[in-house]
């Protein structure tokens, strides 16, 4: 089996909940060896930052992302994770 994509995650060791600057988990996307984007996990929101552009991400608050999924991800059942 090929693998098509390699995600690389960097977690801080603080509490997200915090006001400060930097702490947010970010996880890179790479796909055959060239990375697509990063993924930026805050407080506030979640983002998207396409390799394309170093200046506009996708942003999204918590909610409304909650709210993306459920409407537009297809249902499956699986395990729990935690």
């Amino acid at each position: 089996m090929v693998k098509k994509h390699k995600i690389t995650a960097h977690l801080p060791t603080v509490d997200l909940s915090r006001r400060s600057a930097n702490k947010a988990i970010r996880i890179d996307v790479n796909r055959k060896g060239k990375k697509e984007g990063g993924l930026v996990i805050a407080e506030g929101s979640v983002q998207w930052w396409p390799d394309y552009t170093k200046n506009f991400s996708h942003e999204m608050p918590w909610k409304e992302f909650v709210r993306l999924l459920e409407l537009e991800m297809p249902k499956r059942r699986s395990k729990r994770w935690w």
